[in-house]
Order: structure tokens, then sequence, then C-alpha cells
């Protein structure tokens, strides 16, 4: 037989478990939105190092005089060429692409190869 007042639980035990549960929950809520974050810009440096790359081949593989430029590949990505003759040796051209875009911070990559002449 049950003792009487002593069935169910107390309202101080069911504010303490609803406060862990609520602590518990942010914890959470700050890793799903870090992890969304971190996949985000994994993503960006992704597409960045694609648009570098298939920039640096068209120049590469380029038989009319390699000329220094900028373009918009894709909304929100911005990717620059630069062209130094004769470095890091005379008969040999560096080329130089860089692809900046901005998240919540300023982001670039730059790929470098070099091409005889």
């Amino acid at each position: 037989m049950p003792a009487l007042g002593k069935a169910g639980y107390s309202l101080i035990e069911v504010l303490v478990a609803l406060t862990v549960f609520s602590v518990a929950s942010l914890g959470l809520s700050a890793g799903v939105v870090t992890v969304v974050r971190a996949g985000k810009v994994s993503a960006d440096y992704t597409q960045a190092a694609i648009l570098a790359q298939d920039k640096l081949e068209e120049l590469r593989a380029q038989l009319a005089p390699l000329s220094e430029g900028s373009d918009t590949p894709q909304p929100g990505f911005t990717r620059v060429w630069a062209i130094t003759p004769d470095s890091p040796e005379v008969g040999v051209t560096r080329i130089d692409v860089s692809v900046a875009w901005m998240d919540f911070l300023p982001y670039t990559i730059t790929l470098a190869s070099v091409v005889n002449d």
C-alpha cells in the first residue's frame, strides 16, 4: 500500500529536470550551428579551389600571350589572375590565380603554377 503524499514527482524535481534538459538542448543547438557553418565554409573552399584550378588550367593551355585579368565566375566569388614573366627564372612564366569570397569573414585562396615560354 503506497504512503500518502509519496506518489509522483515533486515540483522541484520537475523544475530541475527541465533545467537540465534546457541546458543540454542549448549545448546541442550551438553545436549544430557550428557544424552547419563549418560545412558551408568547407563547401565554399572547395568551390573556390575548383574555380581557381579551372582558370589555372585554362591559362596554362593558352597558346596566345598570357594577360592578367579578373572575372566573377559565380555569384559571390571573385577571381583574379596575375602573370609574372621570367619568374622564378628566365624563360618561365608564373601564373597566380586568386579566388575571393565573403561569408562571415572575407576568404581568399590562391593557386600558382609556372609554364615554359
